[in-house]
């Protein structure tokens, strides 16, 4: 420990990531061989995904993460399983699979000194399941908040199915970190990464406004929905689902308030949305339009199409009074979660 670089960046108060992902080695080795998730382990022991590539190693070697996190002066990391493993086209991962996915992250935690805190998939695939194991996760293995994909395998996460999930999630108060996938095979999303860049966005935009015109996030008012990637495009377009609630005569659709007593960007202002949006100027809108006390640090740490190693967030944020930066970097998520 001794050996590591002293931080670049340094505060006195908690520094939290909400957001990134690991797994541990002999997890993904065991999927491997099952054929699970498509992976599989090159000759030079990387582990590899068809049709993407070698996975970064340090998604499974994180040693030279918690370095990096040294650097950054990060306290704490949540960490969850990549968002295609709990969920993807046509399926979502049930409760055994789940098990496992939750034992790899506990595995990781357990390791890494304190580095690492944990957050719990759910078991989309069997929705009659799901809230056992939510609560066996949380209990066994101490994790301190839920990750959910945008999209349930075949179901929106709106389905009357996964009521029951959202009302254990709405009891139990815990940060719900929503986070992309594809809910289809789109080949129009195919080039120049746009699925990463451009759609996965898009699906958060998309799945957590369903959620609200259903009437999902009003009738659970403890929700604590954690957007990643600054909530996609909901900031931005807010507006515009508030017109489709109050459209008057030629666009009124009775849908739009069937569900809700209040305009959607209400509900949205109820959300926690994280820092990893690409660029200073993103984040000073995001900031100035919900307020500090919503917004988090989140990098998805080792993806590169993020904010790695908080390389734009954390000297975006120096220029912002002390006291607005210690809530972003740590002050909000910690008393939510009382670290």
């Amino acid at each position: 420990m001794s050996s590591r670089a002293a931080p670049r960046y340094r505060t006195r108060a908690l520094v939290i990531d909400v957001h990134a992902h690991a797994a541990s080695r002999e997890s993904l080795e065991r999927w491997a061989s099952r054929g699970e998730f498509d992976l599989q382990i090159d000759d030079d022991g990387m582990v590899v995904i068809p049709g993407l590539g070698q996975l970064n190693p340090v998604m499974y070697d994180h040693e030279p993460r918690f370095e990096q996190m040294d650097q950054m002066g990060v306290d704490t990391t949540f960490i969850a399983p990549w968002t295609s493993f709990t969920s993807r086209p046509g399926g979502a991962a049930g409760v055994e699979l789940t098990r496992e996915i939750n034992q790899s992250t506990a595995d990781c935690v357990g390791s890494s000194g304190g580095k690492f805190t944990g957050l719990a998939a759910l078991a989309l695939g069997e929705p009659d399941r799901a809230v056992d194991e939510l609560g066996r996760a949380l209990d066994e293995h101490g994790f301190v908040g839920a990750f959910v994909a945008t999209y349930a395998g075949d179901r929106p996460l709106d389905h009357s199915s996964l009521e029951p999930l959202w009302e254990e999630l709405g009891k139990r108060g815990i940060p719900v970190v929503v986070h992309p996938m594809s809910a289809e095979p789109n080949p129009r999303w195919d080039t120049f990464t746009n699925t990463t860049s451009l759609n996965w966005p898009n699906e958060t935009t998309l799945a957590v406004s369903r959620l609200i015109f259903s009437g999902v996030v009003e009738r659970h008012p403890g929700l604590r929905l954690l957007l990643v990637h600054g909530g996609g495009a909901l900031p931005f377009l807010r507006g515009r689902l508030d017109l489709a609630y109050s459209a008057p005569n030629y666009e009124h659709n009775p849908d739009c308030g069937a569900h809700i007593s209040k305009p959607p960007s209400e509900y949205l202002d109820r959300f926690l949305y994280d820092t990893a949006v690409g660029t200073k100027e993103s984040l000073d809108f995001l900031i100035d339009l919900v307020g500090v006390e919503r917004v988090v640090f989140g990098t998805d740490d080792p993806f590169e199409i993020a904010d790695t190693g908080g390389k734009m967030a954390l000297p975006a944020l120096e220029n912002r009074p002390k006291k607005d930066r210690e809530r972003i970097l740590g002050g909000t998520i910690a008393e939510l979660v009382g670290l």
